[in-house]
């Protein structure tokens, strides 16, 4: 198994869920709160830099550094990222076209990658609309840029509304604690000491098997995320990430937009691994059909990436478990060629 170098996981997690107090607020000023900092910050957002820039009634807009611990292993931009941020924004639009007392699930995630992932610096800026919400369900679609406005990928996202309820239950909206003195910066301002060289991953199980074993150095964002590759073989791949504090969301559970770049990542290397080696590849699209939520209790999420069309366009599919538990089922197709 690879030994990835993950220690700011093992430190004290910066950030904390939302107040639930701030249920009692319209969903737009609850977004309209995170921005401002009149409540904590979560604990995926000083992991990665996503940052909310703009909130207005049923649309948001995040933003998120492109770091050298967010590229994968071809030294450009993971894919997956563009889930990680899309997510967030898509939730947020939601949240702010509703009313006080009121909480989803995240049911699908989509995300279809249209141009090639940039290289690290400048910025990615994620905007999400809602499309409809009433009673049972609400739909949210979202697009991600790149540094010079150039669109990488568009999603949409769907939840399930939970009954509401008085959310007086939880008291007053009280200011977040101080903010201790950390004596390092947040995980993505560190230096990183490896970086992919940029070249072609060649098609075939050779590099993943490497991987695994520990001879070939795992990416960043797997470092950032805690992910590492555990099996690798023509029939498919397994890799494993620990369901730690420094993913959760303002809901307190790991993010839904994590839980697919896991599945991504999956799908992506089981076509990698079943095809004949020498072939470049492209991640086309990823959806995640979200089952159970997961808990940031420090035991692993595993995702199984298995071939099911072989030929130009490689389709996978990917099942992720918890404590042997489906929590999640995804479909991914890769493109090999340029």
């Amino acid at each position: 198994m690879a030994d990835v170098v993950t220690s700011h996981l093992d430190e004290t997690v910066r950030g904390a869920p939302a107040n639930p107090a701030i249920l009692s607020l319209p969903g737009v000023d609850q977004v309209r709160a995170l921005r401002d900092g009149l409540v904590t910050q979560p604990p995926n957002a000083r992991l990665t830099g996503r940052r909310l820039v703009e909130v207005s009634e049923g649309s948001v807009t995040f933003t998120m550094p492109i770091s050298e611990w967010l590229m994968g292993p071809k030294g450009t931009l993971h894919p997956g990222v563009l889930t990680l941020l899309g997510d967030s924004s898509m939730t947020g639009a939601v949240v702010s076209a509703l009313g006080p007392g009121r909480l989803f699930v995240t049911a699908e995630l989509s995300m279809t990658f249209l141009a090639d992932m940039p290289s690290p610096g400048g910025e990615l800026v994620s905007t999400a609309t809602v499309v409809h919400v009433d009673e049972r369900h609400g739909l949210a679609t979202g697009e991600v840029r790149g540094p010079t406005g150039e669109l990488l990928g568009f999603g949409t996202s769907r939840v399930f509304m939970q009954p509401p309820f008085d959310p007086s239950v939880f008291g007053a909206l009280a200011p977040p604690p101080p903010e201790p003195d950390w004596s390092t910066p947040d995980p993505w301002q560190r230096p990183l000491d490896w970086l992919a060289p940029g070249e072609p991953v060649p098609s075939g199980p050779g590099a993943l098997v490497e991987t695994a074993n520990g001879l070939r150095g795992a990416p960043p964002i797997d470092r950032l995320l805690g992910i590492r590759l555990v099996e690798a073989s023509r029939e498919g791949v397994v890799f494993a990430m620990r369901a730690g504090g420094w993913l959760a969301n303002e809901f307190g559970n790991v993010s839904g937009g994590t839980i697919a770049l896991l599945a991504k990542s999956a799908t992506a290397a089981a076509g990698q691994a079943a095809a004949r080696s020498g072939h470049v590849f492209r991640a086309l699209d990823v959806k995640v059909n979200f089952l159970r939520p997961v808990p940031p209790d420090d035991t692993d999420v595993t995702a199984h990436g298995r071939i099911f069309n072989r030929g130009r366009i490689m389709v996978a599919s990917a099942e992720v478990h918890h404590k042997g538990r489906l929590v999640a089922a995804a479909t991914g197709s890769t493109m090999l060629g340029s």
